[in-house]
């Protein structure tokens, strides 16, 4: 395989991920990175490694549990960058879902992480809610369930599987946009063609884009879904998964690097351009915030903030209206010619992506 030579296209997560794990199977990888890597959507996330536990909600009971067997993965292997963590959802009397849903919930993912579990599943009544969450507003609280989940810092979990590639041979090139590509495995770079067994378009949200404009035939396209996160100043004492009142999204309150980090929005943009966060999305943000702890923030408090498009996949040929909020995240693998892009993904499960990159790398270099 050493003179097997892979080119991939794109250095998030998903990318890198893949390019590590090829490279340990004996792949020589090039990978190609228009700005920085990992500066984009991977750098732009909620910080959490989890299962999604809201994905529970609408069945995709598999998409949890691999993504629960990817979190073990990062809690093993890089301990030193990200932490198990006691998640509280408080539940008022007009919360959406009731106590007993969310303890079902909550339970189920803990069994459909199985031997990985990080904890158990609690419910928690009034009074020692209010002993533990000192911060939340008590008005119409009955209680609380909390759960495990994990987190990172992402940008040294970043930066340690950028590492982890290099160390095993693979060049990154970073600020190296490519001119294009064929389905045959030419790769056109700074004037000269090069030669590949296989390319990977690893583009995220750019990844169909990058496909129609080099002519690649493909059955998938992607739905973009502008995510935004603020950081404020203030603390909290526990990570909180918020349910919004009037549609059932959740919103997560986390205390991140000394920080609180509140996030994520969820709004379709219609192109790659202009990804940042708007005045309606950081008053939404400060709004659910205000409404569930004592301690009130405006725009004084804000620190940071940041956006990150989410790519959610779907068949060309289908064009049937997409609920955001409850479409399936899982990621697409497409292979034509020497060509495979994968479409979607999350931070999570990077790991187990890349194993079924290198599956499909195996099956069309064999």
């Amino acid at each position: 395989k050493l003179k097997t030579k892979v080119a991939i296209i794109g250095g998030g997560i998903n990318g890198l991920m893949s390019a590590w794990k090829l490279s340990l199977q004996g792949y020589k990888v090039d990978l190609y990175e228009s700005d920085i890597a990992l500066s984009k959507t991977s750098s732009s996330s909620s910080k959490l490694l989890h299962g999604g536990i809201r994905y529970l909600e609408f069945g995709h009971i598999n998409l949890v549990r691999q993504s629960l067997h990817d979190r073990h993965w990062w809690l093993k292997n890089a301990r030193e960058f990200c932490n198990p963590i006691e998640m509280v959802m408080p539940i008022y009397k007009n919360s959406p879902r009731k106590k007993n849903i969310l303890f079902l919930g909550a339970y189920l993912y803990q069994i459909l992480a199985g031997r990985f579990s990080l904890g158990k599943t609690k419910y928690l009544n009034y009074e020692n809610t209010k002993n533990l969450c000192p911060e939340l507003n008590s008005k119409n609280l009955i209680g609380a369930v909390s759960f495990f989940d994990a987190q990172m810092d992402e940008k040294k979990l970043g930066n340690w599987v950028l590492e982890q590639a290099v160390n095993s041979g693979v060049n990154v090139f970073e600020n190296s946009k490519i001119d294009s590509f064929t389905q045959d495995g030419i790769l056109h770079f700074q004037g000269k063609n090069l030669e590949y067994s296989v390319i990977i378009n690893a583009g995220g949200p750019w990844a169909y884009e990058l496909n129609k404009s080099n002519s690649i035939p493909t059955n998938f396209c992607l739905e973009l879904v502008r995510g935004s996160h603020i950081v404020i100043n203030n603390k909290v004492s526990n990570p909180y998964l918020i349910q919004e009142l009037n549609n059932k999204r959740i919103v997560f309150i986390l205390p991140y690097l000394g920080n609180t980090l509140i996030g994520t929005t969820e709004v379709i943009q219609n192109s790659t351009d202009n990804i940042s966060c708007s005045e309606d999305e950081i008053d939404y943000l400060i709004k659910l915030y205000n409404e569930n702890i004592k301690d009130k923030i405006d725009y004084s408090n804000m620190v940071d903030k940041f956006s990150g498009l989410r790519p959610i996949v779907k068949r060309i040929y289908k064009n049937n209206l997409l609920n955001i909020t409850s479409a399936n995240r899982d990621a697409k693998i497409e292979v034509c010619n020497k060509m495979l892009t994968i479409y979607g993904g999350k931070w999570t499960s990077a790991p187990s992506l890349a194993d079924l990159v290198v599956k499909k790398v195996d099956s069309i270099t064999r």
